[in-house]
């Protein structure tokens, strides 16, 4: 759709109250309610848009009804425009649109920036977003009920609101018509899910796929398992005479595992009785040594009688004999002192034999 600046920019807006088919609206994120003919606001109703040098607009704004609104003018009125404005006001991503991926481009031209004010109705106080948008950085400035705040706080308001500018079934921009055509069976019963049913619906939906998931999953499982149980069973049968050797080698196996641990008890047995009969050979040579002792009690006694006799014998010997040792030194010395003296009369002589 064409969009000129030369042609009027917008025809008119067509308020309708009377109708009771509509169910979802392109300025409302909601479902409506309908009574007696006429239609009431529910929570996330657009009430009112504002764009300030937005695309074709210096300035306008629009104000839906709470039922069907239909908007009719020429190619390049800015019909195209309120769409964008809707998306974009709220926290919608310019590939919703299928137009400039730059929010900057959605600028009037010649403008540095323009912003776009939405009000919704929400029971216990409306809710104001609105939307900066500078070309020069190509950002936004997020205002909610006149404070500064961060998209993220945006898209969560909206969210609570039910709004969906990303589900087709719900927002539908002239770009994606296409893009909604080709849409499957099921990607279109689950944007209608979200679109039209409670938040939970969806999840339950998700929630159910994954049970299913889950269900095929688990039956492949049984089936490999059965498969397997099959095979092993007739693996059994064929390693049935295999069994039996193991089990007939493990008895024994344990049977000699039982001896080796019997082997030190018996040792221990066979020590202890050797042990006894060695006490017992002691004993009796304790008996004959004893016996011995009182045999050889007179001999002994005489033997000491001895010793104390040869006692002081003994003391004499040592004394004569360090006496001897004594006279044997003083010998040596003397001898000592004769060889010295041959030595000097040798010298003499020998001196006298070589003056002759």
């Amino acid at each position: 759709m064409g969009e000129s600046s030369k042609r009027p920019r917008l025809s008119h807006i067509i308020r309708n109250t009377q109708t009771s088919a509509s169910r979802a609206s392109v300025f409302r994120g909601g479902r409506s309610d309908v009574a007696g003919g006429v239609g009431t606001f529910v929570e996330g109703s657009i009430l009112r848009i504002t764009m300030r040098n937005f695309l074709t607009y210096d300035f306008s704004v629009v104000h839906p009804g709470p039922n069907l609104n239909m908007i009719v003018g020429a190619n390049g009125t800015g019909k195209s425009s309120i769409v964008c404005a809707i998306c974009l006001g709220l926290a919608g991503k310019t590939a919703v649109l299928g137009r400039g991926d730059k929010v900057g481009l959605y600028v009037k031209r010649g403008c540095n920036k323009g912003s776009i004010e939405i009000e919704l109705y929400k029971n216990g106080g409306n809710v104001l977003i609105n939307r900066e948008i500078h070309v020069e950085n190509n950002q936004s400035l997020w205002m909610l009920n006149g404070r500064c705040c961060s998209l993220k706080q945006v898209e969560e308001e909206v969210r609570t609101l039910q709004i969906q500018v990303s589900n087709l079934c719900q927002f539908l921009p002239q770009e994606k018509v296409g893009e909604f055509a080709k849409m499957s069976q099921i990607e279109l019963l689950e944007a209608t899910e979200k679109s039209v049913g409670p938040p939970e619906m969806y999840e339950y939906h998700c929630e159910l796929k994954n049970f299913r998931s889950k269900e095929r999953e688990l039956e492949n499982v049984l089936k490999e398992k059965a498969s397997f149980l099959e095979k092993a069973k007739q693996r059994n049968e064929r390693n049935k005479l295999d069994v039996d050797r193991y089990y007939e080698k493990k008895r024994h196996l344990d049977n000699i595992e039982l001896l080796e641990k019997k082997k030190p008890w018996v040792e221990y047995e066979t020590t202890r009785q050797e042990l006894e009969g060695v006490k017992k050979e002691r004993e009796e040579a304790k008996k004959q040594l004893l016996t011995l002792k009182k045999a050889q009690a007179p001999m002994l006694k005489k033997i000491q009688q001895i010793d104390e006799k040869l006692k002081p014998i003994e003391a004499e010997m040592k004394a004569k004999t360090a006496a001897i040792r004594e006279v044997s030194q003083k010998c040596k010395q003397k001898q000592d002192q004769l060889d010295r003296k041959h030595k000097e009369i040798d010298d003499i002589k020998q001196a006298l034999k070589m003056k002759q």
